[in-house]
């Protein structure tokens, strides 16, 4: 099943038009998108101010999205180390 094939079984399940169902979705991307993307996760966060940030979000049928500081630390050391790779180039 396609994009458009689901909003329209969902539509018609809910008894909602095409427009409302594919907008809310897209709203509902959109939220966890600028959500992840506002996180300060490019500065240097201590365990302490990284506990106080939302870095989970759990989607219903899909999963959880989750961030731990421990993911973190790695993926910074790790863009360090292609920077390095890349400028030996």
């Amino acid at each position: 099943m396609n994009y458009p094939d689901i909003i329209g079984k969902v539509s018609e399940e809910l008894n909602l038009p095409k427009e409302v169902v594919d907008k809310t979705y897209k709203a509902f991307w959109l939220f966890i998108n600028q959500s992840i993307q506002s996180l300060p996760l490019k500065e240097n966060l201590n365990e302490e101010d990284f506990a106080k940030l939302r870095t989970n979000f759990n989607i219903p049928s899909l999963g959880k999205l989750t961030c731990t500081y421990d993911r973190m630390l790695g993926m910074k050391k790790r863009l360090k180390f292609i920077k390095q790779i890349r400028e030996k180039k």
